[in-house]
């Protein structure tokens, strides 16, 4: 972990970037049997399902056991999205926004202080996004879909173990500062033998 320091004013702070801890799905078939990309050298690249050994040209992605294809064309469609409260979605590390439009969604949303929830992946990209959308509050009657691949919260708990250890290093270094110093203190050199 890296510290940076910042002086605004006069109060001096010091940041670390927060970048996200991302959790790979494997690549699958429709069936959700495991693929292998192969990548083309002189040919295009493929999916191999090594137990199989059948190849594919398009792979989907193993989300929660089930093959999924992704986001593709103008329509989507998420089956079961989990709703929570909003401040939840607050913890995402945003890596994409999108406005979205639905009068419905925005009035529930407001009412019961919720966010819907889901995961996606966009074409045919390999990131798996974790999704939030919350009503806004700058921009009334509109939702903010945010997309992004880890939560605050995990990073910050590894931080905050790390910089713990980190000083509980430097008590322990502070100890053997002080013995070292007792035994320099004992001057050796007067001891006869």
């Amino acid at each position: 972990m890296l510290w940076y320091e910042l002086n605004l004013g006069n109060k001096k702070v010091k940041y670390t970037p927060l970048s996200p801890n991302i959790k790979e799905y494997p690549s699958c078939d429709e069936q959700g049997n495991i693929l292998k990309r192969i990548s083309g050298k002189f040919e295009k690249g493929h999916f191999l399902n090594e137990e199989t050994g059948e190849t594919h040209d398009k792979a989907f992605k193993l989300i929660n056991g089930k093959a999924s294809s992704g986001w593709t064309g103008r329509r989507k469609d998420v089956e079961n999205p989990v709703y929570c409260d909003v401040e939840q979605a607050e913890d995402l590390l945003t890596e994409k926004e999108f406005l979205v439009e639905s009068d419905s969604l925005f009035n529930e949303l407001t009412e019961k202080n919720q966010a819907v929830s889901f995961k996606a992946w966009f074409g045919n990209g390999y990131k798996i996004y974790r999704v939030y959308i919350t009503p806004s509050k700058l921009y009334k009657g509109f939702c903010i879909m945010s997309c992004g691949r880890g939560v605050k919260s995990e990073i910050i708990q590894e931080i905050v173990g790390d910089l713990k250890e980190y000083r509980e290093l430097q008590a322990e270094l502070k100890k053997v500062e002080v013995t070292i110093a007792e035994v320099n203190k004992a001057n050796l050199d007067d001891i006869e033998v």
